[in-house]
C-alpha cells in the first residue's frame, strides 16, 4: 500500500486509531476508557512505518493528563492493534493532578505504561521539585525514579508563636554534586 493511498484514506487512519485508543490508559481498575484526543496543526499518517506524526502546538487529552508539545510520534503494534509507544518533543509539558512534568523529550511506554522524561527533566508539585537528568514514571503504580538529579522539599514549620507557618529551607537529596 502507498503512503499517499494511507494519506487520503481517512477511514483507515480512523480504524486504525480507534483500535490503538485502549492501550494508553492510565489505571486498568477502572471503568470504561477515556479516548486519546489529540491536536495539532497538521498530521502525516504513515501506514508503510505505522506511525502517525503531528506537528505544531501539539496537546494530547487522556483522562485527567494532557501533554503539550512541539512534535509527537504515535508508534503502532499493528499484530497487537494498539500503541507501542508514544514520542513526544520540544518543549514537552505532562499535567495531571496538579502536578507538572517538564521536558525536552518524553517517551510513553504502553505496556509498561511508564513514561521517560529526558533533557532538563522536572516535575513540580506546589513548591516542590525534583530534577534530573532522566525521570521515570510510573503511572500504574505511582511512583517515580530519578537519575542523576536533586529533590527539593518545602515543609511547612510553625514560626516562633506557632500562629503562622513558613517552607522550611530546600534540602538536598539523592543525585549528583554540582
Amino acid at each position: 500500500m502507498s503512503r499517499l493511498f494511507f494519506r487520503n484514506s481517512p477511514e483507515v487512519l480512523l480504524a486504525l486509531l480507534l483500535t490503538a485508543v485502549p492501550a494508553f490508559a492510565a489505571d486498568q481498575k477502572a471503568g470504561p476508557r477515556e479516548p486519546i484526543v489529540i491536536t495539532a496543526e497538521r498530521m502525516e499518517a504513515d501506514k508503510l512505518d505505522d506511525t502517525v506524526v503531528f506537528i505544531g502546538q501539539v496537546v494530547l487529552k487522556k483522562e485527567a493528563m494532557t501533554l503539550n508539545c512541539d512534535y509527537l510520534t504515535v508508534h503502532y503494534d499493528t499484530p497487537a492493534k494498539g500503541i507501542r509507544d508514544i514520542e513526544a518533543l520540544g518543549s514537552v509539558v505532562v499535567t495531571k493532578e496538579g502536578r507538572v512534568a517538564l521536558a525536552n523529550k518524553a517517551v510513553y511506554y504502553s505496556n509498561e505504561e511508564k513514561i521517560v522524561l529526558t533533557g532538563d527533566a522536572r516535575i513540580i508539585e506546589n513548591d516542590n521539585q525534583l530534577g534530573g537528568e532522566r525521570i521515570t514514571l510510573y503511572i500504574r503504580d505511582d511512583r517515580s525514579i530519578v537519575e542523576g538529579g536533586k529533590v527539593l522539599i518545602y515543609q511547612e514549620q510553625k514560626a516562633g508563636d506557632g500562629t503562622e507557618t513558613q517552607p522550611a529551607t530546600p534540602r538536598r537529596k539523592q543525585g549528583k554534586k554540582d
